[in-house]
């Protein structure tokens, strides 16, 4: 963070800052083991921390050959593309120029390939719009190496600079670097600097400093942008001269002389080449005009590129990345998307998400189907792009069909084998490794990514039940139709059941007639009724006759034996 201070010696003024960039310190060692990328990224400058309008060059160096490899930035929770016609390739090496840079192109800059697996180091560049920065090296900083730090003054040369080391002085000089010889883990740190720039009361005002608002570069038509003046020192009082250059030269604009002129709705006429300058006393002293700001006007509205990765087919449980840009390197941008039909933003899922200039479709299904547009809008009066040219988003199911067969049948008899395969149509090649359940009544009989097969050695009445199978690859499950197996009794066992009955039987006949035989010897104590005894000698008589019966029946008794 930038803190500028203006205070007042012997009639003199004196700017001073503080800026804190934390400095550290990387071993070879360390280097090494966090190993190289395949791609390095390199800032052709000595410092990270530069002025607006000051050239900027990055660098991308490839193993291999850099065609398609492309420039990014990640500024304020954003990913945009930068350099959309990279210098041409040479060798290994694809360059990025960015002529006039304004605050806006500080951020996080990097290179990557097509695809977007393949990313470089990144480099943190700062565009400064303070009146004094404390530059450092954009690479990191290993032991050993020779370190130089840089105090400059916008538009001044420097004095006087004091360089602090987390908030202790380190020196007082008039030279505005400052070198550390071998540099080692110790000079790890918060470093700040303060610096002078001293001048008469009656030279030339200083210079005066224009910004835009907002900092797009390409404007587009009906949208609006506001110019501000102001006079580096902080000095207050002034008006404002308005200068536009064009084909046509240079030429005072007129009507205007606030610290702010505001061009709403821009057209094509306002393209062109802008400055100003402060005016103050009697007679008027003019400041040195300011640094030009381009504005590019174009007509109408952009129309955003999109593009879908992949381009080939999609199967359920894919990944889908579709990307939308506007092209021409303006910022700014949000981005919407559509499906189906235009006028509505897509309602987003789990399983969908919008970021910026990306929508990801995480696990593809057969409902993500359909046609896309994007669009962009920018501004407080938001100017909304053209819709996108659409693209066409087909999910082909992973699985045609999942069925259950059962060999050899779906009938079968007690004590058979029987063999149930699950089989699945896959559709995407090469063919997924697959997981089977197999389910009997509600509860898993089987579960594997091995085998399809759930085999029963000797079948049982308890195996019969309705059974399906399940089918999991890539998040994507589906089922076959339920097959209902019915396991029957064999003859073999009808016969034994039959023998087991019938043995039971014929003894439960021969005990009942035993107990009978003995309940009439006994004087039937045991029949129902409890019925009186008969005259003596009817109980003799059927005295005589119960033991003729039950020597017949023991007699039999032992034929069945």
């Amino acid at each position: 963070m930038h803190h500028t201070k203006i205070f007042h010696m012997y009639g003199n003024i004196g700017i001073s800052t503080w800026m804190k960039p934390m400095l550290t310190v990387v071993s070879c060692s360390r280097q090494y083991e966090e190993g190289h990328p395949q791609a390095v990224l390199t800032l052709q400058s000595a410092w990270a921390q530069i002025f607006p309008g000051e050239t900027v060059t990055l660098s991308c160096e490839v193993e291999g050959g850099s065609a398609d490899w492309r420039f990014k930035q990640y500024r304020k929770g954003q990913e945009q593309a930068v350099c959309q016609k990279p210098s041409p390739s040479m060798g290994n090496s694809v360059g990025c120029t960015i002529s006039t840079p304004q605050y806006h192109h500080s951020g996080v800059y990097w290179c990557e390939s097509a695809s977007g697996q393949e990313r470089s180091n990144t480099i943190n560049l700062t565009v400064s719009n303070q009146w004094v920065i404390l530059q450092t090296p954009p690479q990191p900083v290993i032991e050993g190496d020779v370190l130089t730090l840089r105090c400059r003054v916008r538009g001044y040369t420097a004095t006087r600079v004091v360089f602090y080391k987390d908030n202790k002085e380190l020196q007082s000089r008039a030279d505005a670097a400052l070198s550390v010889d071998r540099v080692s883990k110790s000079d790890e740190g918060s470093y700040k600097c303060k610096a002078w720039r001293l001048y008469s009361p009656y030279s030339e005002l200083p210079k005066a400093v224009l910004t835009s608002s907002p900092q797009w570069g390409e404007l587009y038509t009906g949208e609006t942008v506001t110019l501000s003046c102001g006079v580096e020192g902080g000095f207050t009082g002034f008006q404002y001269l308005w200068y536009k250059s064009s084909q046509g030269g240079t030429v005072q604009i007129r009507g205007t002389t606030g610290a702010s002129y505001t061009l709403s709705p821009v057209t094509q006429s306002h393209s062109g080449q802008y400055q100003c300058e402060a005016q103050r006393g009697d007679p008027p002293r003019s400041s040195q005009r300011s640094d030009p700001v381009i504005l590019t006007v174009s007509e109408g509205q952009p129309k955003p590129a999109l593009t879908r990765e992949p381009t080939g087919e999609i199967f359920e449980g894919d990944t889908v990345t579709l990307s939308c840009v506007v092209e021409g390197g303006s910022g700014g941008w949000r981005y919407l998307w559509y499906k189906d039909r235009q006028g509505a933003p897509v309602y987003q899922t789990d399983s969908s998400s919008g970021t910026g200039a990306g929508y990801t479709i995480s696990a593809a299904a057969l409902s993500h189907s359909g046609e896309y547009w994007c669009g962009a809008g920018r501004g407080r009066n938001t100017s909304y792009s053209q819709y996108s040219h659409p693209i066409w988003v087909n999910v082909t199911a992973l699985f045609s069909r999942v069925t259950l067969t059962a060999s050899p049948g779906a009938t079968v008899k007690e004590g058979e084998a029987l063999n149930l395969t699950c089989e699945a149509a896959v559709n995407k090649p090469p063919r997924p490794q697959l997981h089977y359940t197999i389910v009997r009544d509600g509860e898993p009989v089987t579960n594997s990514t091995d085998s399809a097969l759930y085999s029963i050695a000797s079948t049982e009445k308890s195996h019969t039940g309705s059974y399906t199978c399940a089918v999991e690859s890539q998040g994507v499950k589906k089922s076959s139709q339920e097959l209902h197996i019915e396991v029957q009794t064999s003859w073999h066992s009808a016969v034994a059941i039959g023998y087991r009955v019938s043995f039971t039987l014929i003894h439960f006949i021969v005990f009942t007639l035993l107990l009978l035989q003995y309940c009439r010897i006994q004087g039937s104590p045991c029949l129902a009724g409890g019925k009186s005894r008969k005259t003596s000698d009817q109980d003799q008589e059927q005295s005589a006759e119960g033991i003729e019966l039950s020597s017949r029946v023991q007699h039999t008794g032992v034929e069945l034996e």
